[in-house]
This record gives C-alpha cells, sequence and structure tokens, in this order.
C-alpha cells in the first residue's frame, strides 16, 4: 500500500526535526554512553592504558562505583509503588469503574516488575541518567481479536528524542517525538515487501548517526517511528445529566438509543473545542513507508529523568540545556584516583627488588657448588665469598659482600588506596560503612538509619522514575476505554498482593466506558523497601511489646500485615498458610461457639437454671399480668368515684336551683297572697267608708 504524496512530503521536515533534536541531545547521549561503560566494563579509557603502557606499569583498575549501584538496584527490587485512581465527578464513573481500573493498573506494574522492565528502566537512571516508556497494544495471542496494553522500555535510550521545547520532565508537552529501531536487511524486506530500498548503500549518514550500516558483514538500517501531535476542532456538548462529549458521539447515542425514555437532552449550546491525537510517521532514509491516526492522546514515549539540571551555554547566546547525569558523575574523578594509587601500589610491588645481598665481581667463588647460594637464593644455604683478590692476603676486597635493605613504599600511596572509599562515599551521600560504629560495636538501629540515608540521597533518581510511571498510568487510564470495548475479562492485582480477574462490558462485570478526564490516577513511592520494611518491623514488634491490646488485634487480625513486613525465605508460603490457617481458626472459634452452646443445652444444671429462669420469667409475667389487672380496676374505681362524684355535684346543684324556684315561687305566691289581702281590705274599707256615707 503506497503511502499518499502529501506524507511523502513531511519526509524533509521529520529529517529536519530529528536532526536538530539528536543533535541537540547528543552530549547526554555520549555521557549515558560513556558512563555505562565507565561503571559496567572498564573504569579506564584507552588514553589511560595507552598512557600506562608506555610507562610500563600495570592496567589494573579497582571499580568501586558499581557496587554503589548494585545495592541501589537491589533496594530497588523491592519497591512497589503505590496506584490510587480517583473519579473527577462520581457521577460520571460508578465506584466499581475506578475500583477495576485501578486493580488493572497495578496488573500490569507487576507483570512490567517481572519482565523486568522498571528494573532496566531504574539501571539506565542511575548509570546513564535518564530513560524511556514505551506504550503499545498488540493482540493477546494469534488467535485473538482483544487488545492489550503493553509497557516497555525502549530498545535503547540513545536512539529516542523529543522537541527542544518541550519543558515537562516527561516531554509530553512537546510537539514530537521519535524512536529509531536497527533492522536487519532481510528482516526489513520480510515486513516490508512493498518497500524499494535498492537506493540505499548502507553508508549514508542521518542526523549525525548512521542510518544505513554494516555490523560485520550483516546490513543494518534504522526505522524511524515519528510521533506529531495533531489538532482538530470538535464541537462537544453538556448534557443534562451532567455529561461532556463531542457532537459526533452524542449523534452515535442518539442512533443507538434503543429505551422508551427520551435521551438526555443538550444543555445550552454546543462550542468547539480542540482535541489533540497523536499521528505516527515511519521512515526510512529516503521515503515515508506508513502514515497511521492513532487512538493515543498523548505520546506513546514516556521520557523518565533521573537527575538532571537546566544550563544555560553563554556561547550560544545563553540558551538552556538539559544536562542529564548518571548517579555516580561526581564519583569518577574519585574512581580514577582510586585506579592510579592502586596501580601505583601495584607497580611498587611488582618492581621490589628480588635480589637480597650485593656482592663484588671479585669475591665470587669459582666452584660451582658455592655459587648456587647466589643463583637460587630462594633456597636456604649459605654465602661463600672471596675476601681477597686473587687469594692475595695484601690485596683485601672492600666490602665483598653486604645485603641489600628494601625501601618501602611511599606511605601515601596506600592512604590514598583506602581514603578514596570514603572519598566515593561523602560524594554519593552513602554512608553505610561508616556510620554505626562506635568502639567496634555496630548498631543495628544505626545501620537501618545509615542505608536509609544512602537511600534518601539517591532519590531523585526514585522521583524521576515515578514522575515517569505517573504519565504511563495516566496514558494507560486514558486508553482503557478505547480498547476494552468487547465483553472480556482482565487481570487485576488488589491492594493486598492477590492476583484474580474481573469481567467487563457484559451482565453481572464492570462498565469500563468512562469518558476522557474523568479519573484522576496518583503514583507515588510505596513503603516497600527492605531496609524500610525492618523498620516497620520493628515498630510492630515494639508496639506489641507496648500494648497487650495491639498484640491481641495483630495476632488475629494483623498477621498479613506483619508478614509484608517480614524479608525470609518462603514468606509467600507462609502468608498462604497463615490465611488458611485464620480461616480454619475462624471455622474452629465457631464451631467451639456451637459446641459451648450445645453443651450448654444438655447440661442438666444449666438445663434446671433455664426452667428455673423460665418459671422465673412465667412468674414475673404472670405477676406483671396481675398487676396490670390490679392497676385496671384502681383505675375503673377511680373513674366510678369521679363519675358518682360528679354525679353527686350535679344533684346538688339541681336541688339548689329547685329549692331556690321553690323558693322564688312561695315568694311570688306570698306577694300575690299580700296582694288579695290589700285588696281586700281595700274592698272593706269601701263599703265602710259607704256605710259611712250612708
Amino acid at each position: 500500500m503506497e503511502v499518499a504524496q502529501r506524507y511523502q512530503d513531511r519526509l524533509e521536515s521529520i529529517k529536519s526535526n530529528v536532526k536538530k533534536a539528536y543533535q541537540s541531545y547528543l552530549p547526554n547521549y555520549e555521557r549515558f554512553n560513556e558512563f555505562r561503560r565507565f561503571i559496567f566494563e572498564t573504569s579506564l579509557s584507552s588514553d589511560d592504558i595507552d598512557l600506562l603502557n608506555s610507562l610500563s606499569k600495570p592496567s589494573l583498575e579497582f571499580n568501586i562505583t558499581e557496587a554503589y549501584i548494585s545495592r541501589l538496584m537491589g533496594e530497588f527490587s523491592k519497591q512497589e509503588p503505590s496506584i490510587s485512581v480517583s473519579a473527577v465527578d462520581e457521577d460520571q464513573a460508578a465506584p466499581e469503574t475506578v475500583d477495576v481500573v485501578e486493580k488493572h493498573l497495578r496488573s500490569i506494574m507487576f507483570d512490567t516488575k517481572n519482565n523486568p522492565v522498571q528494573y532496566e528502566v531504574m539501571k539506565d537512571l542511575y548509570s546513564g541518567g535518564f530513560s524511556c516508556f514505551k506504550i503499545w497494544t498488540d493482540y493477546a495471542n494469534e488467535m485473538s481479536f482483544d487488545q492489550e496494553l503493553h509497557v516497555d522500555r525502549v530498545f535503547d535510550p540513545t536512539l529516542v528524542g523529543f522537541d527542544n521545547l518541550a519543558k515537562a520532565p516527561n516531554k509530553g508537552d512537546g510537539n514530537f517525538c521519535f524512536e529509531l529501531f536497527p533492522m536487519h536487511k532481510k528482516d526489513f524486506v520480510r515486513d516490508f515487501p512493498n518497500v524499494d530500498i535498492d537506493g540505499l548503500n548502507f553508508q549514508g549518514s542521518f542526523a549525525g548517526f548512521n542510518w544505513s550500516y554494516r555490523a560485520g558483514n550483516d546490513p543494518i538500517m534504522l526505522v524511524c517511528d515519528y510521533y506529531e501531535k495533531k489538532t482538530r476542532k470538535v464541537k462537544i456538548v453538556h448534557l443534562q445529566d451532567g455529561r461532556v462529549m463531542t457532537l459526533k458521539e452524542y449523534e452515535g447515542i442518539v442512533e443507538r438509543w434503543d429505551d422508551l425514555s427520551m435521551p438526555p437532552a443538550i444543555q445550552g449550546k454546543p462550542r468547539v473545542s480542540k482535541r489533540e491525537t497523536v499521528v505516527r510517521y515511519r521512515c526510512i532514509s529516503d521515503q515515508v513507508i506508513d502514515y497511521k491516526e492513532t487512538d493515543f492522546t498523548f505520546f506513546p514515549l514516556v521520557f523518565v529523568d533521573g537527575n538532571s539540571i537546566m544550563l544555560k551555554n553563554s556561547k550560544s547566546g545563553g540558551a538552556a540545556y538539559q544536562m542529564t547525569r548518571p548517579y555516580v558523575y561526581h564519583a569518577k574523578g574519585a574512581q580514577k584516583l582510586k585506579n592510579f594509587a592502586g596501580i601505583s601500589l601495584a607497580n611498587e610491588i611488582e618492581n621490589i627488588v628480588q635480589h637480597k645481598i650485593m656482592i663484588a665481581k671479585e669475591a665470587l667463588p669459582k666452584e660451582l657448588p658455592w655459587l648456587e647460594a647466589y643463583t637460587d637464593i630462594q633456597k636456604p644455604n649459605t654465602f661463600v665469598y672471596n675476601a681477597y683478590s686473587d687469594e692475595d692476603p695484601s690485596n683485601p676486597i672492600p666490602n665483598p659482600i653486604r645485603e641489600v635493605q628494601r625501601v618501602p613504599a611511599p606511605p601515601e600511596v596506600m592512604q590514598t588506596f583506602t581514603a578514596t572509599d570514603s572519598l566515593v562515599q561523602n560524594i554519593l551521600g552513602s554512608y553505610d560503612a561508616s556510620l554505626g560504629i562506635n568502639d567496634n560495636q555496630l548498631s543495628g538501629v544505626a545501620i537501618v538509619e545509615a542505608a536509609t540515608q544512602s537511600n534518601a540521597a539517591a532519590m531523585p533518581y526514585i522521583v524521576g522514575y515515578l514522575q515517569g510511571w505517573q504519565r504511563v498510568a495516566e496514558i494507560l487510564v486514558d486508553l482503557m476505554p478505547k480498547y476494552y470495548k468487547t465483553p472480556r475479562t482482565l487481570p487485576v492485582l488488589g491492594i493486598d498482593g492477590k492476583h484474580d480477574y474481573i469481567k467487563i462490558n457484559q451482565p453481572n462485570g464492570v462498565q469500563l466506558n468512562y469518558g476522557a478526564n474523568v479519573l484522576n490516577v496518583r503514583v507515588e513511592a510505596g513503603v516497600s523497601y527492605q531496609i524500610q520494611k525492618s523498620r516497620a518491623l520493628q515498630q510492630i514488634i515494639a508496639l506489641m511489646q507496648a500494648s497487650p491490646l495491639f498484640s491481641q488485634f495483630m495476632n488475629e487480625k494483623g498477621l498479613p500485615v506483619l508478614l509484608d513486613n517480614i524479608e525470609i525465605r518462603g514468606v509467600d508460603q507462609l502468608k498462604e498458610m497463615v490465611d488458611g490457617w485464620m480461616v480454619e481458626m475462624q471455622q474452629q472459634k465457631q464451631m467451639a461457639m456451637q459446641q459451648q452452646q450445645k453443651e450448654q443445652q444438655n447440661n442438666p444444671q444449666i438445663m434446671k437454671n433455664r426452667v428455673d429462669m423460665m418459671k422465673l420469667e412465667q412468674d414475673q409475667q404472670k405477676n406483671q399480668g396481675q398487676f396490670a389487672v390490679d392497676m385496671e380496676k384502681i383505675h375503673l374505681e377511680e373513674e366510678k368515684l369521679v363519675t358518682e362524684a360528679v354525679l353527686a355535684h350535679s344533684n346538688n346543684s339541681v336541688q339548689m336551683v329547685k329549692a331556690q324556684t321553690e323558693q322564688y315561687a312561695k315568694g311570688v305566691a306570698l306577694d300575690i297572697e299580700r296582694e288579695k289581702n290589700v285588696d281586700k281590705r281595700y274592698d272593706m274599707l269601701e263599703k265602710q267608708l259607704e256605710r259611712y256615707n250612708d
């Protein structure tokens, strides 16, 4: 398949960007390779060896820098970075989704630890000053349609480059990055049979390095994967349920909507936003052989910084540049001084005078048996010499024989040779061999503290490594919903170290369909160094001794935590045995409780007590019932008395009213009777008056 001409036209621009990036970082590449050879191969350069040969001195070296890196690597191999994932908006990501993402990230990190990707990257940081992660996808196997996410170290960190304008430690804010990887000519022809490479002569130069060359008789060519950010404008919408997505994604949801209810409506007006994607150009010296628009939002190459520093170059107008430094960068001079002192000491020993005596020529005996004492000085014998020249007593030989005194080596040589060890320790900040010694007594606590200080001195490299892993985790979180769309199972690793598989995108499974920028991920240094484990174990033991309650808790519930801080052979089997033992103990405890209950049920005394208790409860219930009846009677009698009192009061009121009424009536009747009497008397007076008148 031919690549479109518009992509072929980008070749010169790509070559220019790669050349500038490679040449600007070339001092770091050279320093990387120089110190890798200095640490792991030889600490003597070719010029040093030539000079020693010209001085007839032995070409010896006494490499002590690798031991410090090896110790740090041993500590790092026991480290397990801590991963935590959280949701920016809990309405857009279910808690079970967040949990699955975090556990799957932990599983991927565990796989890279066993590969061992992390170990090799950290070795690059300590010995070379920088390294690079690579994220890629591939099918699970040759008969699978499911793709998996992978993290690996690039083939060669010195064949990877980034935009010079990138400022972030991971170089992800640049506009481009690239990786060069060598391929054998026959492998390239097999993988790219339609690409014409007849124009390559395997002697060319590209961006300051050989683009195609021969390794022995094998023709090797470099292939460049050039990644570039591509920005396009998209319309995004804000739905009423709080989700934010592109208008195209929303239209797809509406088309697939099969619910009776209406799909979530758009809130407000759509707005135009910019979305970045990564495109990949694959090219060789004279052509672009492939172009692909990837699903990556971030660069798949992640730069891992060790302990670099930004400097300004006064020769180029104050332009800033990044200088990467390996862990033993400043110890190089001390290592050379140790080599020089050791070589001088070895040369002194090599040139020790083997002759034990000095004798005048005339004093040598003529007899061969006596000459053997002079020719074989390692064999015990007696030296016989001539005291007179030509056996003439008048011509004695002055000082015919005397011993040769050996001149000792200058003490400064040995002092310098031994002093360089502490000098290197001071330079690297590693004090394990000097701290904790007091009157020839080595304190265990001092050893722990000294080792912890050494780890702290190398912590800038751990920080750089964690920053790289932080970026890797962000990329993986962004890729999961893009590649994990079908029903499948994902490997997960819990915080307790147990491996498992979880179903996704299917019934009774977790839906892994969260949107971009919904989840936050954080990678931190875990408390898993061997020294830190020893310290944690001592603290746990001290707390158990100080608090019996805490000791009981640790013995019953906290044994897994206690075993996590123990470094012994077979600790994994011990953890499994403890898990099973704790389950058995729980079952035995439940069985003991059931047995105790059963025994209590069958115990005559307990049964008698239970019957007595039931009788007491019945009597109490009976008394309570009788008490309730009595109280009810008292209540009824009180109500009756109250009623009678009310009735009596009513009767008294009626009788009083009746008496008042009768009194009033009698009063009225008396008044009427009185009026009648008055009338009668008036009538009588009238009659008397009439009779009087008459």
